[in-house]
């Protein structure tokens, strides 16, 4: 009887689950800027419970400054993104030359190996590449990205300036105390990481330091392979823009270290087990979050995934299923 109490209970959590997933997809437009304005309000909360506990300030006026600081972050960035964007561009010819200088050497090695390839071809492909087009598509999107971002601030306030419940259970206030701790530290300990590999960048005078910083920062987000993909994303622009092998070497293993020590050392130090999840858990919930929301999705897959796994660990019927994501099953009830 118990065990068909849970084949019965398995079935019913995956028919939920595919109908979460459905509805999920279904209202992205209206869920996204919802989620990802509830994260933004938890990494708030701190800056203004400052104001209000240490400084006596009143909650409304906490918030606005917290509000215009966020705005302000933004304004300062942007800019920033915007001249690393137009000097790549000016030097777009000069890269174009040197790639097809690459590509002649490189044919030249395989025609001594009697490989018949067409020069002129590639030659005039390469030169032809539509930079300049991906920049008219990157500041069109660029434009699409801050009406969502103004949007998302909307609802952030409208979250903020809401009265907090008060006659919450102690399972659901432990549940929001570690949450608001895993994504406010995630966030500390992302930033630290864009911020170092953007300084190590610009310290070896590599071109667009700081939007490869910047990706580092939202790459770090997603576990596993987000920092591989961070390390290696600014490799062709280092392949074309240093002669000495030296600085691409240094290009890979300064901010290598720097993801190894933040992710192998300091997280774990700082969440503990909390927010355990087991590699093959993480590896879905990408899957799963990525193809439901898309990119976004794939950023947020691992602190959504957590947070339901720590839900779950609170309470005794979704406790089996919280351990499932951590990697530890027991066939026995405890």
């Amino acid at each position: 009887m118990n065990e068909n109490n849970r084949v019965i209970s398995g079935s019913l959590f995956i028919l939920a689950s595919i109908a979460v997933a459905f509805i999920l997809n279904f209202s992205q437009p209206i869920m996204l800027p919802f989620v990802l304005a509830l994260l933004l309000r938890i990494l708030i909360d701190p800056i203004i419970d400052f104001q209000t506990i240490n400084l006596r300030i009143h909650r409304f006026i906490a918030v606005f400054v917290s509000i215009c600081l966020i705005v302000l972050l933004f304004s300062i960035i942007v800019p920033f993104v915007v001249s690393s964007v137009t000097t790549f561009l000016e030097s777009a010819e000069d890269y174009n030359q040197k790639v097809v200088i690459m590509i002649e050497e490189i044919i030249l090695n395989l025609q001594e190996f009697e490989i018949d390839i067409n020069r002129e071809t590639i030659r005039s492909t390469i030169l032809n590449l539509p930079i300049t087009n991906w920049a008219t598509i990157i500041l069109s999107n660029s434009a699409n990205f801050i009406s969502k971002f103004l949007l998302v601030i909307i609802i952030t306030l409208f979250l903020l300036l809401g009265t907090p419940p008060t006659n919450t259970s102690d399972e659901w206030n432990d549940i929001i105390r570690l949450v608001k701790r895993y994504i406010f530290t995630k966030f500390l300990t992302s930033a630290f990481t864009g911020v170092a590999a953007g300084i190590i960048y610009w310290i070896l005078g590599l071109e667009l330091a700081f939007i490869f910083g910047t990706l580092t920062f939202i790459l770090n987000f997603i576990p596993v392979i987000g920092s591989v993909i961070a390390v290696l994303l600014p490799l062709p622009i280092a392949f074309l823009q240093y002669n000495d092998p030296t600085f691409v070497i240094l290009i890979i293993i300064l901010p290598t270290i720097i993801h190894q020590i933040i992710g192998n050392f300091v997280e774990p130090k700082i969440f503990g087990e909390s927010f355990g999840l087991h590699p093959i858990t993480i590896i879905l919930s990408l899957i799963f979050w990525g193809m439901i929301w898309g990119f976004v999705g794939v950023l947020l897959a691992a602190p959504l995934t957590a947070i339901i796994r720590v839900t779950f660990e609170r309470f005794d019927t979704t406790k089996q299923i919280a351990r499932l994501l951590e990697g530890k099953i027991h066939l026995k009830n405890d």
